[in-house]
Formats: C-alpha cells, structure tokens, sequence
C-alpha cells in the first residue's frame, strides 16, 4: 500500500502543529517520522490512520483517497485497512492473549479461521506458550509483542507504529527493534513508524523523514539523510556533527589527528576534555567558537593545542544556520 498525503494542514487552537505537508510513501517500504517532541509526527500519523482529522489537504492509501477537505471524503479508520501499534500497549486487561489478538478479526468480522490466524500470529511473535494468560501476567517485552500480533493478525497491507519501543528498557528496544523489521519484510507490510530516537530511526528505516515544526526538513534514505543532510536542523538532529563556521561541518569519525591524504585539509584545535570510552577516547574540543568532539586512540591533556586533519570531501556544506 503506497501513501500518499497532499498539503496537510492541522492546527490545534491558535498552534498549527502540521504545515502544508506533503509526503509520498513507497509500497512495501519502512519510513519513520522523525523529529523531537511537538513536530507533529504523532498527529501526522494519526491523521493517516483516521484518528485525527486534518484541517485541509489530501490523504491517499492504495490509490484511495480516505480524506479530502476538497471533496468532503472522510473515510473512519476502521474502514482504511491499517494496523496500529501504540505506545502503551494498549491491552485488554480483562481479556487473555488470544483474545486480544482476536479482537480485532471479531471487530471486521472475519470470523472464518479465527483460531488458526490467532495462532499463527502468536507464533510469529514467539508466544505460542502465552494465549492463555493475561496482559498482567506478561513483562513489557511480551506484551508489545501481544501488540504487535494484533496488527498483524489482520492482514493489514500498511501498519502504523506510535512510539512502539519507547517504554522499553534499552537493551530489550534493540533486541524488539530487528524482531519488528523482520516481521513487517517478511509479509512486505508498508510501515510507518513514529519516533524522536535517530538510532531507532537509522537501524529500520529504508526512508526517513526528518521533521520539525510540523514541516519535513529532509526526506531520503538513512545514508543520505546521515551523509548529506539538507539543512542544520536535520544535520544537527541526525547523528554527530562538528561545525566549522557557518556553512560547514563533518561528522566526527571523518576526522583524525594525523594527516592521511594530500586533499585532508588541516585545522587547529584547543582539547578542553577527554572521555574514556573503554576502546577509544573522545575528546571535547574549541575550534574558534565552535565546540568539537573527535575519538582518538589516546588521551591528550587539556589545553594542548592540535592539528585536526579532514578530508576534502568530508566537509559538508550546508548554509547559515
């Protein structure tokens, strides 16, 4: 199912929170909405589910227009064919796996092999042994995977996740982050993740959509988004990134203290910290005005004054910030 949404508009009181957006999603692919609190990520996802209805603008799923302030279409989300996966859970208390699961192929009336699709999506979710407990009776892992196989079980061709990691503990995020991607290629489901975490966003995505005010700064791939990032905010809230002046910066594994190349261009910078790091150290430094952070294979003492060498074609020019 490809997406496609046409000069979004949505404004809260006297806030807008999404700005004429447009944005076109491929079929099949996983594109995450990135940004930090209030860029209107989460609303933008739900005006695609339907739970949120835009002010103006065009939403189309599959070649089907669901919203049209032009036309005055307003398809309710139960009718557009998407699955959704909170942020909390959003479990049934009283109702035990399978039947959390079930709920919505009961709620579409898709009673015809409900038994088997149940079992099939626990099993997916590595929770044959679980159908017969209760959301309580399950740690946080467990029931975002309960959640998760109740998007799924309906065959849905587009599934929409808001913040689905978030209340997870650091190491379970990332062992839950590969088992999501691997569930969702597997069946070719188009996915469109909320989040502010960029690591999240660069392991899953296969396109991101940097976002801030309510506008897309850049839309493209990780490697691109990372490697040439299209305005400051995006090359600030993507990854690392030391500042020259005004127009230029690089990422800081681009640089080193020792010249490698004839085109490395050399700069001089004052250590004001260092940071052990186990298997590195990362200095903290001034350049001008401008504060760096490199790793380097040493400690260097505060105050000494180094040759910071960058190649060329490292240095990324992007304008005034």
């Amino acid at each position: 199912m490809d997406i496609r949404l046409e000069d979004i508009t949505k404004s809260f009181g006297e806030k807008k929170v999404v700005d004429g957006l447009s944005l076109e999603i491929g079929s099949g692919s996983f594109t995450t909405l990135l940004g930090p609190s209030g860029c209107g990520k989460t609303t933008l996802l739900r005006m695609i589910a339907g739970l949120e209805t835009p002010d103006s603008g065009r939403i189309t799923l599959g070649g089907r227009c669901v919203y049209s302030s032009d036309e005055g279409i307003t398809i309710p989300p139960e009718k557009r064919g998407l699955g959704f996966v909170f942020q909390d859970f959003a479990l049934w208390p009283h109702m035990k796996v399978k039947e959390n699961v079930a709920f919505g192929l009961r709620a579409q009336k898709k009673l015809s092999g409900l038994d088997r699709k149940v079992k099939e999506a626990l099993h997916a979710v590595q929770l044959d042994e679980y159908a017969e407990r209760y959301p309580a009776e399950l740690s946080g892992g467990q029931q975002q995977r309960v959640s998760f196989a109740r998007a799924i079980v309906t065959e849905p061709e587009c599934i929409l996740f808001d913040e689905p990691l978030s209340a997870l503990d650091a190491m379970l995020r990332e062992e839950m982050r590969s088992e999501l991607k691997a569930l969702v290629d597997e069946r070719g489901i188009t996915s469109v993740f909320v989040t502010h975490d960029q690591s999240e966003a660069m392991s899953l995505s296969d396109m991101i959509a940097v976002m801030s005010s309510g506008r897309i700064e850049q839309y493209g791939s990780p490697e691109e988004i990372y490697s040439h990032p299209a305005s400051t905010f995006a090359a600030r809230f993507v990854g690392s990134s030391d500042w020259i002046d005004d127009q230029s910066m690089f990422r800081p594994e681009d640089a080193s203290l020792k010249r490698h190349s004839d085109d490395d261009l050399m700069f001089t910078a004052i250590v004001t910290g260092s940071e052990y790091l186990g298997s590195s150290y990362r200095l903290l430094m001034k350049h001008g005005n401008e504060k760096w952070v490199i790793e380097t294979d040493k400690r260097i003492g505060t105050g000494t004054s180094v040759p910071v060498y960058i190649h060329k074609d490292s240095i990324v020019r992007i304008g005034k910030r």
